[in-house]
């Protein structure tokens, strides 16, 4: 496990998770900022459809149209 700093983005109908080791290595383009997290990106995959599901809940106005999500 690594810890990750981690970031959601989109791109189309799709949510990007950012995992990065360096905060500065995030993209300016994130709309959202979860912290750092002892993780892996392993991890972040299987649950990237429940982030999705928890973003929507957090941010509707942000993410309802999105269906799909990736880990970068």
């Amino acid at each position: 496990m690594n810890t990750y700093h981690i970031g959601i983005g989109k791109r189309g109908k799709t949510m990007v998770i950012e995992a990065c080791r360096c905060i500065d290595f995030l993209s300016c383009e994130i709309y959202d900022y979860m912290g750092e997290r002892v993780t892996t990106k392993k991890e972040l995959y299987q649950k990237r459809y429940d982030i999705l599901e928890m973003m929507k809940r957090r941010s509707p106005k942000v993410y309802k149209d999105l269906r799909f999500a990736v880990v970068e």
